[in-house]
């Protein structure tokens, strides 16, 4: 029976050989049997698996895509129509190049004078006006010095770039519908930052007096900070009526916690989150400070119009330098007369040091009703002041 089964298995191995061999054999040495049933079998195996190989279905194998970045579409530029708001001078001003005292001085703009705002800067504090006389056709005045014909927060942002040049954003606005939203009623945990409103307070949408008033706080409220401006000048807190959830108050107006504001996340003039905080500037003690030339501060005084074209001069004489001229209708504030009563100092913007002399002779000057005349300071010749005589 054993020899039955491997002369079985020879006869399959050599016709499953067969198939691979040449049309002409080429004879070869005899072998000994057993050698070849074991050579036999070892191809048999090898040609059944690969049989069987080609039988049996390999798995495809399993691609993972990877996703591709999400393309950064960029936040198109707001563009930013500059519409001239009416304003009226309350006070002579200055024009600089800049918003700041540091700016180069441009000219000035007489009381009355009207003038057309462009926009403001973040603080508020300047305001960007049309000027023809500057190289630009444009300068800044100190806010304070006019009186607009509509709300400070409504007008553009003019911001610094880094090559000094400006770019104009919309103010930050927000309009709250129908009646606020009360306070969230306030539960003390460890994360808590209360505070105490001390005084009536107004709600704005970022951290100065020139952003848009919202709402009103009443005196005892208490309110949770969920962060701080500058110096902690101003706190953020939770105001459900206000953008994100969120409003401004002065730090004028409340009394915070012992936790105060350490810690809590710091934004900028506009309210947007920076990160990291700037660092505070530390004046180096090894350094002397660059001295800088202060206008001379003169006191205000009473108005008087131009009656002609009046030269105005450095000095209290004719013969100093021409500081400029005056035409009819211009208004100028006096600070002091000369003791023999020839000349007077008025303040006068265009000057470095902000005054100037015209002469005090009716010819040229009108005095306003209603302004008070009577406590009027005195000057010697040079300008240095004097009791009234």
């Amino acid at each position: 029976m054993k020899r039955k089964f491997v002369l079985f298995t020879l006869a399959i191995v050599l016709f499953l050989s067969g198939c691979n061999l040449p049309e002409t054999a080429t004879p070869t040495a005899a072998m000994d049997e057993n050698a070849v049933i074991t050579a036999a079998a070892a191809t048999a195996f090898t040609k059944l698996t690969e049989i069987a190989g080609l039988t049996t279905a390999t798995p495809s194998p399993t691609y993972t895509s990877t996703p591709e970045p999400p393309t950064v579409t960029p936040t198109p530029t707001v563009e930013v129509i500059l519409v001239p708001m009416d304003a009226i001078c309350i006070d002579n001003s200055r024009v600089r190049s800049w918003p700041g005292s540091g700016g180069e001085f441009l000219g000035g703009i007489f009381y009355g004078r009207g003038v057309k705002v462009l926009a403001r800067n973040d603080n508020g504090n300047w305001l960007l006006i049309e000027f023809p006389e500057a190289p630009t056709g444009r300068g800044w005045i100190l806010q304070g010095g006019v009186e607009l014909k509509g709300e400070v927060a409504q007008l553009p942002i003019a911001l610094e770039r880094p090559d000094s040049q400006l770019v104009f954003v919309p103010p930050v606005t927000w309009t709250v519908v129908g009646t606020p939203l009360p306070l969230p009623t306030f539960v003390v945990v460890d994360s808590s930052r209360p505070a105490t409103v001390t005084q009536m307070a107004i709600v704005r949408v970022c951290p100065t007096k020139s952003c848009q008033a919202i709402g009103y706080l009443q005196v005892g409220d208490k309110i949770n900070m969920t962060g701080r401006f500058g110096e902690n000048k101003w706190a953020q807190f939770e105001y459900p009526s206000g953008p994100g959830g969120r409003g401004w108050v002065s730090r004028d107006n409340i009394q915070p916690s012992e936790a105060a504001f350490g810690g809590l996340p710091y934004f900028d003039l506009l309210g947007n989150l920076v990160t990291p905080e700037p660092p505070t500037s530390t004046p180096d003690p090894n350094i002397s400070p660059t001295p800088t030339r202060t206008a001379t501060a003169v006191p205000a005084g009473p108005l008087v119009e131009i009656v002609d074209v009046t030269t105005v001069y450095s000095l209290m004489s004719s013969l100093s330098p021409v500081a400029g001229t005056l035409n009819p209708k211009d208004r100028v504030r006096i600070t002091a007369l000369s003791i023999n009563r020839l000349w007077y100092e008025i303040e006068y913007p265009f000057d470095t040091d902000g005054r100037a002399y015209i002469s005090a002779s009716e010819k040229y000057v009108r005095l306003l009703p209603g302004q008070d005349y009577r406590y009027m300071r005195y000057t010697d010749a040079l300008g240095t002041p004097l009791a009234p005589p």
